[in-house]
């Protein structure tokens, strides 16, 4: 029986026990689960860090998608630019060998020229993952259609040396971009219509116009070694800007991974539960709770009648 004297002393008794019940509730849910709790709000003061270490993690997540697509795109094109030097490497070297051989008529020279120009043309037409790289944001045409290469169009003369033209290109002017960063976006994009390029086609069409057998064009074929010759010096500086971007693509992905390992550990700390200190503080309420009742149950017994045996 209780007295008014007494309710309140039992109401708190009741009060703790059925807080240390729940507080062995959650130990043991933690000590299965591995987790300290089930939702947010059981984690208390750290939610908020934890809801902001998730955020970031999500965040840098999206960014190293963008750097990966990024890189694989610029690896691509880094392996078809080193590649168009390669072909205006070799149609330098065969320039010069016809124009210093007597026999350069036996070099078919206009018929390699036009396979080189078929080659280059095809370089920078690459796709890649179901978009041309070299067309700017016109990423669903080809960038190089030779068939459009007019050597009547009063805008393009191929004769004329001195004269850029870039007739032969689909894309536009865009340059594609990747955000990699909150405040960085890297400006990646390369054209077809890029100088050290147009050079290259310019010359090699020149090649053919002037290295045609029985009909070989001295002064032709020195414009196109011209043109040639600097687009062997130049296009190694396209190649060095594509990977200029790789090696900033690089630091900002280690700058990320460094990031996301610390947000992640933060996570960690913050989500998972010691086991051996959580099964330490459940033993620690059970026993808690078991003298809680037993005083309980005793007291409730407890009567004068009782109290003076």
């Amino acid at each position: 029986m209780f007295r008014v004297s007494t309710f309140g002393t039992h109401e708190l008794s009741v009060f703790n026990a059925m807080q240390t019940q729940k507080r062995l509730q959650d130990g043991q849910i933690a000590a299965n689960t591995g987790f300290k709790s089930q939702d947010y709000a059981g984690f208390n003061v750290d939610t908020r860090r934890l809801l902001s270490m998730e955020s970031t993690v999500a965040r840098i997540n999206s960014y190293q998608r963008n750097i990966e697509t990024t890189e694989r795109r610029l690896k691509a094109m880094e392996t078809s630019v080193a590649q168009l030097h390669e072909v205006a490497t070799e149609a330098n070297t065969l320039l010069v060998n016809a124009l210093n051989a007597e026999d350069g008529e036996d070099l078919q020279l206009d018929v390699r020229a036009e396979k080189m120009l078929e080659q280059v043309a095809g370089l920078l037409n690459l796709k890649h993952e179901e978009r041309y790289l070299f067309a700017g944001a016109r990423t669903d045409v080809e960038p190089v259609d030779l068939t459009t290469y007019d050597p009547t169009d009063p805008a393009y003369n191929p004769a004329d040396p001195t004269t850029a033209n870039a007739g032969y290109y689909n894309g536009d002017t865009a340059v594609l971009t990747g955000r990699v960063d909150e405040s960085m976006t890297l400006d990646y994009g390369i054209t077809a219509a890029e100088g050290s390029f147009e050079n290259l086609i310019r010359g090699l069409q020149l090649a053919i116009n002037g290295g045609s057998p029985g009909t070989i064009d001295r002064a032709t074929l020195e414009q196109s070694l011209d043109l040639i010759g600097d687009a062997v010096r130049d296009i190694p500086d396209v190649r060095g800007r594509i990977g200029a971007n790789l090696s900033s693509l690089e630091a900002v992905k280690d700058k990320h991974a460094q990031l996301k390992l610390y947000a992640e550990e933060t996570i960690v700390d913050t989500e998972q539960t010691d086991i051996a200190a959580t099964m330490t503080q459940i033993t620690a309420d059970q026993v808690l709770l078991e003298t809680s009742y037993t005083v309980t149950s005793r007291l409730s017994q407890l009567s004068l009648a009782n109290f003076l045996r």
